[in-house]
């Protein structure tokens, strides 16, 4: 017995069996994305299709319109094709902003997000710096010309030994996965960053 398939001209998906007319005194036509076949081609694997590829019926995995990966950078896109991924994606999601693609999967790599803890905490410290910077100023010229009233000059001690403090949160134990952040004095209050 014969079995009749088509296939899609783009992707070259099979589809079929099915059936094509017979003509009288000529026979059955086969269109120009037609086939046959002397046997049924069997049940498909999960998550795969039958495609005609030169002159033969294969399986290929279908990975559609599903969201894959970069391996070089985690970043997702949408695969629109027939067949197993090339090498540089994976369908794996990147667990997170500091892991690296390993042999077969995603790796922590704990040094990039050492140092990007160190960058953000030293991003946040300097915003804090600048804060007290535009507010110290002022109080800093009027104690040098002699004009600083006594709470001035209290708020001028407190607001420079803050600027220490904030200064030398690498030291501290937790550096830089934990930082005690240092409390503004009361009548200098900065909000955290959002």
């Amino acid at each position: 017995m014969t079995y009749y398939y088509v296939f899609d001209e783009t992707t070259r998906e099979i589809n079929g069996p099915v059936d094509l007319p017979f003509v009288p005194g000529i026979g059955v036509q086969l269109p120009g994305n037609a086939f046959e076949l002397p046997e049924l081609l069997p049940v498909v694997e999960p998550s795969h299709v039958w495609v005609w590829r030169d002159g033969a019926a294969l399986q290929l995995i279908d990975l559609r319109n599903r969201l894959v990966y970069r391996k070089d950078s985690g970043i997702p896109l949408y695969w629109n094709e027939l067949g197993p991924l090339p090498e540089y994606l994976t369908a794996i999601p990147r667990p997170g902003e500091y892991y690296v693609w390993g042999t077969d999967d995603w790796v922590h790599d704990a040094a990039a997000e050492r140092e990007g803890q160190v960058y953000e905490a030293d991003v946040e410290r300097d915003k804090r710096l600048r804060d007290v910077v535009i507010r110290v100023a002022p109080l800093q010229y009027a104690y040098e010309l002699g004009e600083a009233t006594s709470d001035q000059l209290t708020t001028l001690q407190a607001l420079k030994r803050y600027t220490v403090t904030l200064a030398q949160i690498e030291l501290q134990p937790g550096y830089p996965s934990t930082i005690d952040w240092p409390v503004a004095p009361a009548r200098f209050v900065i909000s955290p960053a959002a």
